[in-house]
Protein backbone atom coordinates (compact mmCIF):
# COMPACT_ATOMS: atom_id res chain seq x y z
CA UNK A 1 0.00 0.00 0.00
CA UNK A 2 1.37 3.00 -1.13
CA UNK A 3 1.48 6.55 0.73
CA UNK A 4 0.14 9.92 -1.33
CA UNK A 5 2.58 12.00 -1.49
CA UNK A 6 1.71 15.53 -0.74
CA UNK A 7 2.44 17.95 -3.56
CA UNK A 8 5.72 20.11 -2.81
CA UNK A 9 5.42 23.22 -0.72
CA UNK A 10 6.54 26.66 -3.07
CA UNK A 11 9.84 28.21 -2.19
CA UNK A 12 9.69 30.36 0.18
CA UNK A 13 10.21 33.94 -2.18
CA UNK A 14 7.38 31.97 -4.23
CA UNK A 15 4.72 32.60 -1.65
CA UNK A 16 3.02 35.30 -2.30
CA UNK A 17 1.05 36.53 1.37
CA UNK A 18 4.84 35.42 2.78
CA UNK A 19 6.87 37.79 0.25
CA UNK A 20 4.21 40.64 1.61
CA UNK A 21 5.13 39.75 5.36
CA UNK A 22 9.45 39.93 4.38
CA UNK A 23 8.95 43.16 2.52
CA UNK A 24 6.92 44.46 4.87
CA UNK A 25 9.65 44.43 7.57
CA UNK A 26 11.93 45.63 5.51
CA UNK A 27 13.87 48.92 7.15
CA UNK A 28 12.37 52.56 6.84
CA UNK A 29 15.46 53.97 4.76
CA UNK A 30 14.31 54.65 0.96
CA UNK A 31 17.83 52.95 -0.05
CA UNK A 32 16.67 49.43 0.85
CA UNK A 33 13.43 50.14 -0.42
CA UNK A 34 14.82 51.10 -3.66
CA UNK A 35 16.76 48.00 -4.00
CA UNK A 36 14.01 45.68 -3.23
CA UNK A 37 11.72 47.42 -6.24
CA UNK A 38 15.07 46.97 -8.39
CA UNK A 39 14.97 43.20 -7.91
CA UNK A 40 11.87 42.24 -10.70
CA UNK A 41 8.39 43.85 -11.88
CA UNK A 42 7.19 41.46 -8.83
CA UNK A 43 8.65 42.90 -6.14
CA UNK A 44 8.05 46.28 -7.42
CA UNK A 45 4.64 45.94 -8.05
CA UNK A 46 3.90 44.87 -4.36
CA UNK A 47 6.03 47.26 -2.96
CA UNK A 48 4.42 50.05 -4.94
CA UNK A 49 0.52 48.25 -4.61
CA UNK A 50 -1.40 50.67 -2.28
CA UNK A 51 -3.20 48.39 0.16
CA UNK A 52 0.47 47.24 0.95
CA UNK A 53 2.15 50.56 1.48
CA UNK A 54 -1.03 51.29 3.86
CA UNK A 55 0.21 47.97 6.08
CA UNK A 56 3.73 49.78 5.57
CA UNK A 57 2.95 52.55 7.12
CA UNK A 58 0.78 50.88 10.16
CA UNK A 59 3.97 48.44 10.79
CA UNK A 60 6.46 51.42 11.39
CA UNK A 61 3.97 53.98 12.51
CA UNK A 62 6.71 57.02 12.23
CA UNK A 63 7.56 58.00 9.24
CA UNK A 64 10.97 59.54 8.33
CA UNK A 65 12.21 63.12 8.26
CA UNK A 66 13.14 63.03 4.84
CA UNK A 67 14.20 66.89 4.71
CA UNK A 68 12.66 70.68 5.16
CA UNK A 69 11.13 73.34 2.92
CA UNK A 70 12.42 76.98 3.74
CA UNK A 71 12.79 80.01 1.98
CA UNK A 72 11.93 83.80 1.94
CA UNK A 73 7.68 83.72 2.47
CA UNK A 74 7.13 85.39 -0.78
CA UNK A 75 9.43 83.21 -2.83
CA UNK A 76 10.20 79.62 -3.79
CA UNK A 77 10.37 77.41 -1.15
CA UNK A 78 13.37 75.00 -1.82
CA UNK A 79 14.11 71.76 -0.55
CA UNK A 80 16.72 70.57 1.63
CA UNK A 81 17.55 66.87 2.55
CA UNK A 82 18.48 66.02 5.68
CA UNK A 83 19.65 61.89 4.82
CA UNK A 84 22.90 61.09 4.86
CA UNK A 85 23.99 58.78 1.51
CA UNK A 86 22.55 56.64 0.15
CA UNK A 87 19.12 57.42 1.39
CA UNK A 88 19.48 61.42 0.54
CA UNK A 89 16.56 62.15 -1.80
CA UNK A 90 17.82 64.74 -4.30
CA UNK A 91 15.70 68.44 -3.52
CA UNK A 92 14.58 67.56 -7.55
CA UNK A 93 11.95 64.81 -6.62
CA UNK A 94 10.00 67.38 -4.43
CA UNK A 95 8.07 70.26 -5.65
CA UNK A 96 5.65 73.04 -4.60
CA UNK A 97 4.82 74.15 -7.83
CA UNK A 98 2.08 76.81 -7.78
CA UNK A 99 0.11 79.07 -10.46
CA UNK A 100 1.59 82.10 -11.88
CA UNK A 101 1.36 85.17 -8.96
CA UNK A 102 -1.28 87.57 -10.95
CA UNK A 103 0.71 90.65 -8.68
CA UNK A 104 2.66 91.67 -5.88
CA UNK A 105 0.29 90.63 -3.44
CA UNK A 106 -0.99 87.42 -5.38
CA UNK A 107 1.70 85.00 -3.03
CA UNK A 108 1.31 81.27 -2.37
CA UNK A 109 2.85 81.32 2.01
CA UNK A 110 3.76 77.60 2.67
CA UNK A 111 2.47 77.30 6.51
CA UNK A 112 3.46 74.08 7.48
CA UNK A 113 3.83 70.36 6.50
CA UNK A 114 2.24 67.08 8.15
CA UNK A 115 1.51 63.35 6.74
CA UNK A 116 3.09 64.19 3.26
CA UNK A 117 1.10 67.18 2.50
CA UNK A 118 1.89 70.60 2.65
CA UNK A 119 -0.34 73.63 2.99
CA UNK A 120 -0.26 76.62 1.27
CA UNK A 121 -2.33 80.06 1.36
CA UNK A 122 -2.82 82.94 -0.95
CA UNK A 123 -4.65 85.87 1.26
CA UNK A 124 -5.48 87.75 -2.07
CA UNK A 125 -7.16 85.20 -3.96
CA UNK A 126 -8.30 83.41 -0.18
CA UNK A 127 -7.63 80.22 -1.44
CA UNK A 128 -5.84 77.32 0.76
CA UNK A 129 -3.76 74.25 -1.14
CA UNK A 130 -3.10 71.37 0.20
CA UNK A 131 -0.35 69.85 -1.77
CA UNK A 132 1.68 66.66 -2.19
CA UNK A 133 5.22 67.80 -2.67
CA UNK A 134 6.14 64.17 -3.87
CA UNK A 135 3.14 63.47 -7.03
CA UNK A 136 2.29 67.07 -7.27
CA UNK A 137 -0.88 66.39 -6.99
CA UNK A 138 -2.96 69.18 -5.23
CA UNK A 139 -6.22 70.02 -4.03
CA UNK A 140 -7.72 73.66 -3.29
CA UNK A 141 -10.38 74.92 -0.88
CA UNK A 142 -11.95 78.27 -1.17
CA UNK A 143 -11.55 80.34 2.42
CA UNK A 144 -14.84 79.57 4.57
CA UNK A 145 -18.48 79.71 2.85
CA UNK A 146 -16.30 78.94 -0.88
CA UNK A 147 -15.93 75.61 -3.07
CA UNK A 148 -13.52 73.08 -2.94
CA UNK A 149 -11.87 72.20 -6.51
CA UNK A 150 -8.62 70.66 -8.34
CA UNK A 151 -7.32 66.99 -8.19
CA UNK A 152 -8.76 64.96 -5.08
CA UNK A 153 -5.95 63.98 -3.07
CA UNK A 154 -5.96 59.97 -2.20
CA UNK A 155 -5.90 60.39 1.44
CA UNK A 156 -8.31 62.40 3.10
CA UNK A 157 -7.20 65.24 5.61
CA UNK A 158 -8.82 68.05 8.30
CA UNK A 159 -7.63 71.84 7.89
CA UNK A 160 -8.18 74.35 10.59
CA UNK A 161 -7.81 77.62 9.39
CA UNK A 162 -7.19 80.57 11.50
CA UNK A 163 -7.22 84.34 10.70
CA UNK A 164 -5.85 86.94 13.30
CA UNK A 165 -6.92 90.66 13.53
CA UNK A 166 -7.69 93.30 15.87
CA UNK A 167 -6.85 91.35 19.11
CA UNK A 168 -9.09 88.32 17.77
CA UNK A 169 -8.48 85.18 15.97
CA UNK A 170 -10.85 83.07 14.03
CA UNK A 171 -10.70 79.87 13.22
CA UNK A 172 -12.56 77.17 11.33
CA UNK A 173 -12.42 73.40 10.54
CA UNK A 174 -12.67 71.82 6.91
CA UNK A 175 -13.62 67.89 6.48
CA UNK A 176 -11.94 66.60 3.08
CA UNK A 177 -14.70 63.93 3.02
CA UNK A 178 -17.36 66.18 3.35
CA UNK A 179 -15.79 69.43 1.59
CA UNK A 180 -17.63 71.74 3.85
CA UNK A 181 -16.22 73.93 6.48
CA UNK A 182 -17.61 73.72 10.49
CA UNK A 183 -18.79 76.46 12.94
CA UNK A 184 -16.65 79.39 13.47
CA UNK A 185 -14.55 79.67 16.51
CA UNK A 186 -12.87 82.21 18.05
CA UNK A 187 -10.47 83.97 20.76
CA UNK A 188 -8.86 87.22 21.94
CA UNK A 189 -5.26 87.04 21.17
CA UNK A 190 -2.49 89.13 20.24
CA UNK A 191 -0.98 88.24 16.89
CA UNK A 192 -0.19 85.06 15.85
CA UNK A 193 3.50 84.30 15.36
CA UNK A 194 3.56 83.65 11.25
CA UNK A 195 7.34 82.28 11.36
CA UNK A 196 6.27 78.85 13.51
CA UNK A 197 4.35 76.54 12.25
CA UNK A 198 1.62 74.85 14.48
CA UNK A 199 2.38 71.43 16.42
CA UNK A 200 0.04 68.74 17.33
CA UNK A 201 0.28 67.93 21.07
CA UNK A 202 -2.27 65.84 22.73
CA UNK A 203 -5.92 65.85 21.17
CA UNK A 204 -5.02 69.52 19.93
CA UNK A 205 -3.61 71.85 17.53
CA UNK A 206 -1.13 74.61 18.67
CA UNK A 207 0.00 77.72 17.63
CA UNK A 208 2.41 80.20 19.08
CA UNK A 209 1.52 83.41 19.99
CA UNK A 210 3.65 86.68 19.77
CA UNK A 211 5.38 86.51 23.01
CA UNK A 212 5.17 83.22 23.96
CA UNK A 213 1.64 82.75 25.07
CA UNK A 214 -0.02 79.55 23.21
CA UNK A 215 -3.43 79.20 21.03
CA UNK A 216 -4.66 76.15 21.58
CA UNK A 217 -7.82 73.93 18.99
CA UNK A 218 -9.13 70.95 20.74
CA UNK A 219 -10.45 68.51 18.47
CA UNK A 220 -12.04 66.55 21.17
CA UNK A 221 -13.77 69.46 22.71
CA UNK A 222 -14.19 71.78 19.64
CA UNK A 223 -13.14 74.76 21.04
CA UNK A 224 -10.49 77.22 20.91
CA UNK A 225 -8.69 79.00 23.79
CA UNK A 226 -4.89 80.92 24.78
CA UNK A 227 -2.40 79.15 27.09
CA UNK A 228 -0.08 82.16 28.95
CA UNK A 229 3.40 81.85 28.39
CA UNK A 230 4.86 80.87 31.99
CA UNK A 231 5.08 83.85 34.27
CA UNK A 232 8.60 83.12 35.32
CA UNK A 233 9.68 83.30 32.49
CA UNK A 234 11.00 86.97 30.63
CA UNK A 235 12.00 86.16 27.37
CA UNK A 236 10.01 87.72 24.81
CA UNK A 237 11.85 87.57 21.08
CA UNK A 238 9.55 85.10 18.91
CA UNK A 239 12.63 83.79 17.48
CA UNK A 240 13.57 82.17 21.19
CA UNK A 241 10.23 80.43 21.14
CA UNK A 242 9.21 76.74 20.38
CA UNK A 243 6.37 74.87 20.40
CA UNK A 244 7.33 70.80 21.09
CA UNK A 245 6.36 67.96 21.69
CA UNK A 246 6.89 66.04 25.18
CA UNK A 247 7.61 62.56 25.53
CA UNK A 248 4.29 61.60 26.62
CA UNK A 249 2.93 63.56 23.84
CA UNK A 250 1.54 66.57 25.86
CA UNK A 251 2.69 70.38 25.44
CA UNK A 252 5.46 71.59 25.84
CA UNK A 253 7.82 74.91 25.15
CA UNK A 254 11.39 75.29 24.44
CA UNK A 255 12.96 78.99 25.38
CA UNK A 256 16.27 79.91 24.31
CA UNK A 257 18.54 82.10 26.12
CA UNK A 258 22.24 82.87 26.08
CA UNK A 259 22.83 79.65 24.42
CA UNK A 260 20.86 77.42 26.72
CA UNK A 261 17.43 75.62 26.34
CA UNK A 262 15.04 75.57 28.94
CA UNK A 263 11.97 73.22 28.64
CA UNK A 264 8.40 73.89 30.29
CA UNK A 265 5.93 71.32 30.35
CA UNK A 266 2.46 71.43 31.37
CA UNK A 267 1.91 70.02 34.20
CA UNK A 268 -1.01 69.39 37.21
CA UNK A 269 -0.17 70.47 40.62
CA UNK A 270 -1.69 68.86 43.82
CA UNK A 271 -4.32 71.39 43.75
CA UNK A 272 -5.63 69.94 40.31
CA UNK A 273 -4.24 72.97 38.68
CA UNK A 274 -2.61 72.78 35.31
CA UNK A 275 0.38 75.02 34.72
CA UNK A 276 3.64 75.43 33.21
CA UNK A 277 6.90 73.29 35.10
CA UNK A 278 10.14 74.06 34.02
CA UNK A 279 12.07 70.84 33.85
CA UNK A 280 15.39 70.32 35.35
CA UNK A 281 17.07 69.27 32.16
CA UNK A 282 18.53 72.19 30.49
CA UNK A 283 20.43 71.89 26.96
CA UNK A 284 23.76 74.10 26.62
CA UNK A 285 24.76 74.92 22.73
CA UNK A 286 28.02 76.78 23.44
CA UNK A 287 29.97 73.63 23.10
CA UNK A 288 28.09 71.43 20.43
CA UNK A 289 28.95 73.12 18.03
CA UNK A 290 32.28 71.24 16.02
CA UNK A 291 33.19 74.75 14.53
CA UNK A 292 34.05 77.48 17.02
CA UNK A 293 31.89 80.22 17.02
CA UNK A 294 34.13 84.01 17.16
CA UNK A 295 32.44 86.09 20.04
CA UNK A 296 30.94 88.38 18.08
CA UNK A 297 29.07 85.46 15.64
CA UNK A 298 28.03 83.54 19.01
CA UNK A 299 24.21 83.44 18.78
CA UNK A 300 21.35 81.06 17.96
CA UNK A 301 17.62 81.08 17.06
CA UNK A 302 14.73 78.45 16.00
CA UNK A 303 14.02 78.38 13.18
CA UNK A 304 11.55 75.03 12.58
CA UNK A 305 10.48 72.16 14.68
CA UNK A 306 9.38 68.44 13.69
CA UNK A 307 7.14 66.84 16.04
CA UNK A 308 7.81 63.38 14.90
CA UNK A 309 10.98 63.16 15.31
CA UNK A 310 11.38 66.07 18.08
CA UNK A 311 13.99 67.82 16.14
CA UNK A 312 14.71 71.62 16.67
CA UNK A 313 16.25 73.81 13.50
CA UNK A 314 18.51 76.49 14.38
CA UNK A 315 19.82 79.03 12.63
CA UNK A 316 23.43 80.45 13.64
CA UNK A 317 26.07 82.49 12.30
CA UNK A 318 27.71 79.29 10.56
CA UNK A 319 24.51 77.83 9.22
CA UNK A 320 21.53 76.32 10.03
CA UNK A 321 22.15 73.08 12.59
CA UNK A 322 19.60 70.17 13.44
CA UNK A 323 19.25 69.72 17.09
CA UNK A 324 17.29 65.87 18.64
CA UNK A 325 16.00 66.55 21.87
CA UNK A 326 16.00 63.18 23.11
CA UNK A 327 19.67 62.47 21.80
CA UNK A 328 21.26 65.86 22.08
CA UNK A 329 22.58 65.04 18.67
CA UNK A 330 23.52 67.95 16.57
CA UNK A 331 23.78 67.88 12.63
CA UNK A 332 24.69 70.77 10.42
CA UNK A 333 22.37 70.50 7.58
CA UNK A 334 23.16 73.96 5.86
CA UNK A 335 27.09 75.60 6.07
CA UNK A 336 26.95 79.24 5.37
CA UNK A 337 28.55 82.65 6.69
CA UNK A 338 25.58 84.87 7.89
CA UNK A 339 22.44 84.09 9.97
CA UNK A 340 19.63 82.92 7.72
CA UNK A 341 15.95 83.62 9.13
CA UNK A 342 13.56 81.50 6.72
CA UNK A 343 11.41 79.52 8.36
CA UNK A 344 12.41 75.54 8.28
CA UNK A 345 8.96 73.53 7.81
CA UNK A 346 9.98 69.70 8.32
CA UNK A 347 8.86 67.14 5.59
CA UNK A 348 8.21 63.57 6.85
CA UNK A 349 6.68 60.55 4.64
CA UNK A 350 7.51 57.07 3.46
CA UNK A 351 9.33 57.20 0.33
CA UNK A 352 8.83 53.48 -1.21
CA UNK A 353 9.39 52.06 -4.60
CA UNK A 354 12.18 54.50 -6.19
CA UNK A 355 14.19 52.99 -8.72
CA UNK A 356 17.39 54.60 -7.67
CA UNK A 357 18.39 57.62 -5.08
CA UNK A 358 21.34 59.96 -5.07
CA UNK A 359 21.68 61.61 -8.37
CA UNK A 360 18.94 59.26 -9.83
CA UNK A 361 16.42 59.94 -12.13
CA UNK A 362 14.03 57.64 -11.41
CA UNK A 363 10.65 57.55 -10.28
CA UNK A 364 9.24 57.10 -7.03
CA UNK A 365 6.13 56.13 -5.01
CA UNK A 366 4.70 58.47 -2.74
CA UNK A 367 2.46 56.88 0.65
CA UNK A 368 0.84 59.22 2.52
CA UNK A 369 -0.16 58.90 6.38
Amino acid sequence: MSRRRSPPSAPPLDDEDLLREILLRLPLQPSFLARASSVCTRWRGILSDPQFRKRFRRHHGKPLLLGFFAGPVSREHIFTPVLDSPDRIPAARFSLTMPQSRGPFDRWDLVGCRHGLAVLINKCREEVVVSDPLTGRQQRVRFPRGHVHGDCLSSPFKLFLIRNGDMRTLGSLYDSVSGVWGNIFSATTNSICSIRSSIFAGNALCWLISGGAVLVFDLEMQNLSVIEKPAENHVVANSCFQLVRMEDGGLGLAVLSKLTIQLWVRNTNHDGVVGWVLLQKTIPLDGMFKRRMCSDQKGALFVGYDEDTNVIVLTTMIGNFMLQLDSMQLKHIIKRNDICFDTFYPYTNFYTAGRRIAGGDGGAENANT
